[in-house]
């Protein structure tokens, strides 16, 4: 369930496009909103002052007038750890990077976020605020896969369709396997299904598909197809095989991102 959602906030374009959709959600969701803005912690009163007013002004804008901001100082990885841990979030949204970010949400910064995050992370790009109608997860046989998924599902309002994409992954110089095929397949049966039955009810088309070949090809190619505006990812790639590592994949769509990126540990 999703009922509190937290957007950390840098006071740039990129973040009011993350604070719209978050808004989005929580009205679709009936959920509460928190608004998170880390300031340095040589900044002074007037900066302070400034950055709550630019917050205040970005809340009335998404209909959000009485709801006061979260202002922290800070190394913003810390602080937006601590507040999303202390709040209870069950999502926490961020906008895309951009250089003159003060919060840095890039490389390292955003690293140690989702690392730690004890919520799915929702990396924010799309510029509509409708809500998702078409979302894209790449399934694998991890647990945060599954979570990615099923945290997905409970972002689509009725109506939308959610893919589930599992790549069997061989070198594509390689003729394919009908056998080893068709065990996967078989598994990827069973693992939908598993899923599916923990799912709460609504009305959203789920289908899935396997594909043979590279991930990022696969992937590449299925986002190419489906035009999603989400897509869903676990945190690590091959299994949940290391907490200090992400996912190659996923890292390479959280730096490029095709469209709003979901992920989950």
């Amino acid at each position: 369930m999703v009922q509190h959602i937290l957007v950390a906030h840098d006071l740039s374009p990129e973040a009011d496009l993350a604070l719209h959709r978050a808004a989005q959600l929580a009205r679709q969701r009936q959920a509460r909103l928190s608004l998170l803005h880390v300031l340095a912690k040589e900044a002074g009163p007037i900066g302070e002052q400034r950055a709550r007013d630019h917050l205040q002004e970005r809340l009335q804008a998404c209909g959000y007038d009485a709801l006061e901001p979260w202002i922290r100082r800070g190394q913003p990885a810390e602080e937006v750890l601590t507040q999303a841990r202390g709040l209870e979030v069950d999502l926490l949204v961020l906008g895309q990077h951009h250089r003159q970010s003060p919060l840095g949400f890039a490389g390292t910064t955003l690293e140690r976020i989702l690392l730690a995050t004890p919520a799915p992370l929702l990396l924010v790009i799309g510029e509509t605020h409708a809500p998702y109608d078409q979302a894209l997860a790449a399934l694998d046989f991890s647990p945060c896969a599954s979570r990615a998924m099923q945290c997905a599902w409970a972002l689509l309002p009725d109506g939308a369709e959610l893919h589930a994409l599992n790549v069997h992954e061989v070198a594509e110089i390689h003729a394919p396997d009908p056998e080893d095929l068709a065990l996967q397949q078989e598994l990827f049966d069973q693992l939908v299904e598993d899923i599916q039955v923990r799912l709460p009810e609504k009305d959203v088309q789920l289908s899935y598909s396997l594909r043979q070949g590279e991930r990022g090809n696969c992937l590449d190619s299925a986002i190419r197809e489906m035009r999603p505006q989400l897509l869903a990812l676990g945190g690590h790639s091959r299994g949940e095989l290391s907490s200090a590592l992400l996912g190659s994949l996923t890292r390479q769509f959280l730096e490029q991102p095709p469209c709003d990126v979901l992920v989950a540990r």
